[in-house]
This record gives structure tokens, C-alpha cells and sequence, in this order.
């Protein structure tokens, strides 16, 4: 009995050793990790244009305050906001009846004077005068004409009148309210010469101030854009702000009033037929990859940047005919084997 275990146990144990044997002397399965699978293309020649986008708002190109030049009762205001007004039109009129008093006052006195120059005048070529009178008299004459043509003067004054044609921006008073000598009572423009003043950083100056006739510019809002001429560049940095103005005028004012908030994109350099690549094919450490096609690995490299646009950069062109990876760079490794797809 005790010999049958003997040879069970070691006919086990010789089973169990060979079957070891077998595994251990067995060829062992190489795991082989996948190549990363990329896509490649050549750069492209394009436009590039570098631009600084800003905010600010619409103006007019001259914001025009109507100022009576009397005061008195408003009898008739005649505008209102919105309204377009020709150059010398009528817009208010202030009571007249002081003014046309102080008229008839002056014409009155001025009228006595006369008579009595007339008659110095006449004795003074007769040699009845002395030629002291006649100055006395003369001078009078001249002082009261004076506060004559001051009246009609004034008097005109109470029609208030469009000193420009333009569109009514405001209006500040109504009819029956008192206007006041020198306060405005309407402001006025010009909205189809319409301009954007931005406050830009100091460290644009130098470009901006040496290309300010190759500046171009675009306004835009709501999806709708309008080109823009640089019409300033401020010659002077603002201590406080650091910055310097530039103006924008533009050249359609169709769908812009005064007051709207905008976006200004200005172009300040522009470079034509140059090698392109775009953005995303760049990693956060500027550096991209480029595919040799004879190792068929992924090569490391990292272009000087010739100009920054919205969606591509240039580059040398010595970078002409090099294949870069435009897809999956983010997973490649400087020296590693990938797989080209379409």
C-alpha cells in the first residue's frame, strides 16, 4: 500500500516538473505597444496679418453743442432727438419782446442823435461849430449805432440756429423752460463721420507711431464689420494708463450710432506668400513636430515665429517641403516610430 503512494506521489511530482519545464523552455509572448497613429501635411503658403484687438465706442467725429447766446423763455422748441437739421436752421426761439424793447430803445436814441449830428454837422460846415462839438457829437453817434446794431444783434440771437448740419443727439431743455447764456440746450453731430478712440498699450507705440500710414483697421458688433482708416496716433504715452490714442475713423457708418460699444481689430503687420502652419499643430512649450520619412519617426522641432494671425503662424522658409504632424503631435515623442493615416 505504502509503495503504491510512493509511486503515485512520484509520478505527480514527475508530471508537475516536466509541465514546469515545458512553461519556463516555452517562447515567451513580446508585447509590442501600437505605433501612434498621426496625420502629416506640408506648410502652406498664405497671408499672415498681425493685429491688436481692442474695445472702445462709437463717436462722432465732432460732437457739436447748441448754445443760446441770450437767455429768456423758451416759446418755441422745434427739433428732437434723432432729427437731422440743415446748417442755420431754426431750432428754438427765446422770447423776443425784451430783446425787441431793448431794439426799439436804441433805435430811439439813436434816431435823436442823428438829428442832433445832423444839425452840429450843418454848423460845423458853416464854421458855427468848433471842431470839439462836432467830435462830442460824432462820437455819440457812433456809441449809440453801436448799441443798436448790439440790440438787433441780440435780437437775431433769440432765434437759436444749427451753427452745423447734423443729426440731433440731444436735446436738454423744452419749450416754456428758461435757456441760460452759454448752457446747451441741443447737441448735435455729424453721425455719418463716425470715429473710435483706443487706448493703446505703450508697448505698441514704436510699430504703431513709425507705420501709422500702413495701419488698417475693422470695427465690428453684432456679426456686422466695417473697415476703418487711422486718422491719429497720438505722439505722446499717457504716464498714468500707460497707453497712447489712436483714432479710427470709419469708412461706412451705415449700421453704427454714436454710443455703441465695439470691438477694433488693428493690423500692423501683414506678410504675403509666406510658409504657414496652423495653431493647433503647436504645443504650450512652442514647440512642433515635423515626420521623417525615411526613419518614419517623429522629429522635434521648434520654428522661430515670423508672425502671429488668429489661426496660423509663418515661418522660414527654409521649413518648405518639411512634413509636419497636424494631427496627434500631443501624443508623439522626439525619435519615436509612428503611423502615418489619412
Amino acid at each position: 500500500m505504502r509503495k503504491r503512494w510512493a509511486i503515485t506521489i512520484f509520478v505527480v511530482l514527475a508530471a508537475a516538473f516536466l509541465i514546469w519545464k515545458f512553461i519556463i523552455n516555452a517562447d515567451k509572448a513580446v508585447y509590442e505597444k501600437p505605433l501612434v497613429p498621426v496625420r502629416i501635411a506640408k506648410a502652406e503658403r498664405s497671408t499672415v496679418e498681425e493685429s491688436l484687438k481692442l474695445t472702445g465706442y462709437i463717436e462722432a467725429d465732432a460732437m457739436i453743442p447748441v448754445v443760446p447766446f441770450v437767455s429768456g423763455t423758451i416759446t418755441e422748441y422745434l427739433v428732437s432727438e434723432g432729427d437731422y437739421v440743415e446748417k442755420d436752421s431754426v431750432m428754438a426761439v427765446i422770447d423776443v419782446q425784451p430783446y425787441s424793447l431793448q431794439v426799439s430803445q436804441a433805435q430811439a436814441v439813436y434816431t435823436a442823435t442823428l438829428a442832433t449830428f445832423e444839425r452840429v454837422n450843418n454848423l460845423y460846415n458853416s464854421g458855427a461849430a468848433t471842431k470839439q462839438q462836432f467830435d462830442e457829437v460824432k462820437a455819440q453817434l457812433d456809441a449809440y449805432k453801436a448799441q443798436l446794431d448790439l440790440a438787433n444783434l441780440q435780437l437775431d440771437y433769440c432765434n437759436v440756429k444749427a451753427p452745423v448740419s447734423g443729426t440731433v443727439l440731444v436735446s436738454n431743455s423744452a419749450e416754456g423752460s428758461v435757456a441760460a447764456q452759454g448752457n446747451y440746450i441741443f447737441i448735435m453731430a455729424d453721425i455719418t463721420k463716425l470715429k473710435v478712440t483706443l487706448n493703446v498699450p505703450e508697448k505698441y507705440f514704436d510699430i504703431f507711431s513709425s507705420k501709422s500710414g500702413e495701419l488698417s483697421a475693422f470695427i465690428s458688433r453684432d456679426g456686422k464689420t466695417t473697415e476703418a482708416t487711422v486718422s491719429s496716433v497720438a505722439p505722446y504715452v499717457s504716464p498714468q494708463s500707460k497707453t497712447f490714442k489712436v483714432t479710427l475713423e470709419l469708412k461706412d457708418a451705415d449700421g453704427f450710432v454714436p454710443g455703441m460699444f465695439v470691438t477694433a481689430s488693428v493690423v500692423y503687420n501683414r506678410l504675403e506668400n509666406v510658409l504657414v502652419l496652423d495653431w493647433k499643430t503647436r504645443n504650450n512649450d512652442g514647440t512642433v513636430y515635423a515626420y521623417n520619412q525615411e526613419t518614419e519617426t517623429a522629429v522635434c522641432l521648434e520654428p522661430e515665429v515670423l508672425a502671429s494671425g488668429d489661426e496660423v503662424f509663418a515661418i522660414d522658409d527654409s521649413y518648405a517641403g518639411t512634413w509636419f504632424i497636424v494631427d496627434g503631435q500631443s501624443s508623439v515623442m522626439d525619435g519615436k516610430k509612428v503611423k502615418v493615416v489619412e
